[in-house]
């Protein structure tokens, strides 16, 4: 009894990626991944100058004609013989990598798109002067304002209300303070709110709201969560994972890629300059503190890529185009093997900075395995004719980017040049790079960019939506030492981020995307904020920061933020995937929302998402319906429920417990510590020890813990607390009716000490005891003595210590065998059954309640 019909009915449909967004992206593919491929290992036999078996694969007619299948791969001839899946078998001198030959399949799944119309490797004639008046590539300048608004108004609000005005639209009103301290709250940290802050904002009239919400605002900047927030979103653009991906038998393991995690996280919450930021992660070897391993790990922007099966080409390529796209937004590597089809970026410019990373390595060893550094004399690069490394075409000097060059571009003098690369890419004069940083930050608070294509502002991405106030923001972002926590700040005072999300139907006939902004938009939490926010209200979350990687998705459950899960290249989670993760093969700009009947089901019947409701469930401090309804309510939605919700709610309370009733445990093997009567014949008290670590139930994150001692279970014994207050309880709870028998095995195994007593309880009274010092001693009850249960009914296995504990570490093996008229029905292993989730194959109704409100939009939404 799940009160499922209330969890659907909250699901609503989310957007996803636009077909312009969709056709650019495949299209990006075949020119990075396909392209290459087929004028590198086939055009050479099938082309414009041999033609074997009358096929030429530098014809898009005859590939998408007689070879290819769009959308079904295995039906396809080209993958049919480059898969060796035929007679004929293609590259004949050796089968293409793995990879390569997945490319070919996901190129064919996703429809083939080709979008090569004229010569194969030859480029399209481009009118070479149209980019100097293309928006993006014009000097910033700060633009007067709009004659509009008060001397007081924000610049921000002046911008986005005289747009506003010009198609006859007003803002909306300012959202109220609950709503705002959370939209706060998940903009800066990630995380809700507390219901301090909450309680706060809603005691304030309208004119005290403001400037407390500005103060509030500086406060959660300073948090250290602000830096495990923000350093999420440029991790993504960074293409972050702990792995290599395929690499053959080699190992797989960045072993430090953690720390470049670790100085971005600190980078940002030090406010590090972005200019300085940029700068450290392309050139940190050359830069003050190049001896210190902790800001050489900013280097891993560019080293911790994917390794194409060490195809060192394709690895200077992806760096190339990690560090374009994620500057400044252009696809530069779209020129490998041609000139750009649409942006002024020749061949030429490619392969002076595939010289930069060609004259690059990476040493591997102290102070940093994530650093590279310069070879002694650099290598002088030429251009690869169509992109083949085997047909070397003019030499080319290592240089910036000529669209960006005033006059001829200059060879690098310093080395690999990298360094003076760092420098073009983060100076207040490059008219890309701040521009594409405000507008990302823009498109993380807001949902949308004032640019859609955050990645690419070559000559086909129109005007931003409102292009002076780009260009204001980012003038301003250089003035304040581009720095973030002083941009952001700025655009989260606006009225604009203030605004009321709720719709508005004049607003929708006019500006149905609300890309004006006439109000705004609402928002869906992102994977990480979705678990962060479950560990939170559920009191789970380790606020410990920094530290390596952790697996987020195995039993037991680490309850560390998201943002420290392990990311394995080629072996993505599947709930990672589900919940519209960043792939780390590639840089990443966004993330597409999908609305996918997975999600529904692992928040039905994740143990993890099981485990946050049952642990929300046992915060309550009251059993009474009603007031668990409002702490629940209050705990998880940080509000009070309605009359209806409350009627509603304790209706479904009152009307499980009778079903099963609140005090009955779920069935099976729970672990605890417990408290024994002055005549230790009864167990007075249970209570479940809270944490999981390291293989054993515990009292904390660290044992001793400060109240419960060294008491802990594991999966073969445990050892008690310091008195026969902390006992530790291994209980079994019976899912039906039956008859039980018990064998068991009970030990202490060092000679120091007092031993350890045991005791075994059912229905309130001793059924077997032992002291053991340097011993074992089985505790049976035999089926002739078979114990008779009630669906509900405990059996405790309790061990305390005598007057030390000391040396008190114990073993204690457990069978249960199930019998009903005789009749085994079932065993239960202590061993085996050992779990690190709370047990039971069903969750208390508490419990259910918590979960529908976890699984509700109002929990899942920002707004």
């Amino acid at each position: 009894m799940r009160l499922t019909f209330l969890a659907f009915s909250a699901i609503l449909i989310f957007p996803c990626v636009s077909a312009d967004e969709n056709q650019r992206a495949e299209e990006e593919f075949f020119e990075k991944r396909i392209r290459p491929l087929l004028l590198d290992r086939c055009v050479g036999c099938h082309g414009e100058k041999k033609q074997e078996g009358e096929l030429r694969l530098d014809s898009r007619q005859q590939v998408l004609e007689d070879l290819v299948v769009p959308g079904r791969p295995d039906d396809s001839r080209l993958l049919q013989v480059l898969e060796y899946d035929d007679d004929i078998q293609m590259p004949p001198k050796g089968k293409l990598a793995a990879d390569r030959v997945a490319d070919v399949r996901a190129w064919i799944l996703a429809g083939a798109v080709w979008p090569e119309t004229a010569a194969f490797g030859a480029a399209e004639a481009v009118d070479s002067d149209a980019w100097r008046q293309h928006w993006a590539f014009q000097p910033i300048q700060d633009p007067p304002r709009p004659d509009f608004g008060g001397a007081d108004w924000h610049p921000i609000d002046v911008f986005i209300r005289h747009r506003l005005q010009q198609d006859g639209l007003t803002a909306s009103r300012l959202e109220t303070g609950p709503t705002l301290v959370r939209r706060l709250s998940y903009a800066v940290t990630g995380l809700p709110p507390a219901a301090e802050d909450i309680e706060a904002s809603a005691a304030l009239n309208s004119g005290g709201l403001f400037p407390w919400l500005v103060k509030y605002t500086d406060r959660l900047l300073a948090m250290p969560q602000f830096g495990e927030r923000w350093a999420r979103y440029w991790l993504d653009i960074s293409r972050y994972a702990d792995t290599k991906g395929y690499v053959f038998t080699a190992d797989r393991e960045y072993k430090d890629a953690w720390k470049f995690r670790e100085w971005v996280i600190r980078s940002l919450n030090d406010d590090m300059p972005y200019d300085e930021f940029l700068m450290r992660q392309i050139a940190g070897d050359q830069m003050a503190g190049n001896d210190d391993p902790a800001q050489l790990a900013a280097m891993g922007f560019l080293t911790l890529g994917r390794r194409f099966l060490n195809n060192r080409h394709d690895i200077i390529d992806d760096r190339i185009d990690v560090l374009t796209r994620g500057t400044m937004a252009l696809t530069v590597t779209c020129a490998r093997c041609h000139d750009h089809k649409f942006d002024p970026i020749p061949t030429a410019d490619y392969y002076s900075l595939y010289g930069v990373f060609d004259s690059s390595v990476e040493p591997g060893d102290a102070p940093s395995s994530l650093r590279l550094v310069d070879l002694p004399k650099p290598r002088e690069p030429v251009i690869f004719i169509r992109g083949s490394a085997g047909r070397r075409g003019d030499r080319v000097s290592r240089h910036f980017l000529t669209a960006l060059t005033q006059g001829d571009p200059q060879p690098f003098q310093q080395g690999s040049g990298r360094l003076e690369l760092a420098r073009k890419i983060a100076s207040a004069d490059n008219p890309l790079t701040a521009r594409v940083a405000v507008n990302r930050v823009w498109q993380r608070l807001f949902g949308r960019g004032l640019v859609d294509a955050s990645s690419d502002f070559g000559v086909r991405t129109p005007l931003p939506t409102h292009p002076e106030l780009l260009d204001h923001l980012s003038s301003w972002f250089v003035k304040h030492n581009w720095s973030r926590k002083s941009l952001i700040r700025y655009i989260l005072v606006s009225y604009t981020f203030l605004q009321s999300s709720q719709r508005r139907k004049d607003a929708e006939q006019v500006d149905p995307e609300n890309r004006l902004l006439a109000k705004m938009s609402r928002s869906r939490l992102d994977f990480e904020a979705f678990r962060d926010s479950l560990l939170s209200v559920s009191g789970q979350l380790n606020k410990q920061l920094g530290g390596e990687s952790v697996n987020i998705t195995s039993q037991p459950f680490t309850h560390r933020r998201t943002v420290y899960a392990r990311v394995d290249r080629q072996n993505l989670p599947g709930v990672f995937r589900t919940f519209d993760f960043a792939s780390p093969d590639s840089h990443s700009s966004k993330r597409y929302l999908t609305t996918v009947p997975q999600q529904a089901l692992f928040q039905f019947n994740s143990p993890f998402m099981l485990a946050q409701a049952q642990a929300c469930s046992e915060q309550c401090t009251t059993s009474e319906p009603a007031a668990a309804v409002s702490e629940l309510y209050g705990m998880i939605l940080r509000r009070q429920p309605t009359p209806g919700e409350l009627l509603a709610a304790t209706g479904f309370l009152e009307t499980a417990n009778d079903l099963q009733p609140e005090n009955q445990m779920a069935a099976g093997w729970h672990y605890g510590s417990g408290q024994l009567n002055e005549s230790r014949t009864q167990l007075t008290r249970f209570q479940h020890l809270p944490v999981f670590q390291k293989g054993a139930w515990q009292g904390g994150q660290t044992a001793p813990d400060k109240v419960l001692g060294w008491c802990s279970l594991r999966a073969t014994g445990g050892h008690p607390g310091h008195n026969t207050e902390l006992c530790a309880v291994r209980r079994w709870v019976a899912d039906r009716d039956c008859d039980i028998s018990i064998q068991s095995v009970a030990g202490h195994k060092l000679p120091k000490g007092d031993g350890v007593h045991f005791l075994i309880f059912a229905h309130g009274r001793s059924v077997g005891t032992r002291h053991l010092l340097n011993q074992n001693m089985t505790m049976n009850v035999s089926s002739s003595d078979a114990l008779t249960m009630k669906a509900g009914e405990a059996v405790d296995f309790v061990a305390w210590c005598g007057d030390s504990d000391s040396f008190d570490s114990f073993d204690w093996t457990i069978r249960i065998i199930q019998t009903q008229d005789s009749r085994p029905i079932r065993q239960w292993n202590s061993e085996r059954d050992f779990s690190g989730t709370r047990s039971g194959s069903r969750i208390s109704p508490m419990a259910q309640l918590a979960q529908v409100l976890l699984m509700s939009n109002e929990f899942s939404f920002v707004d």
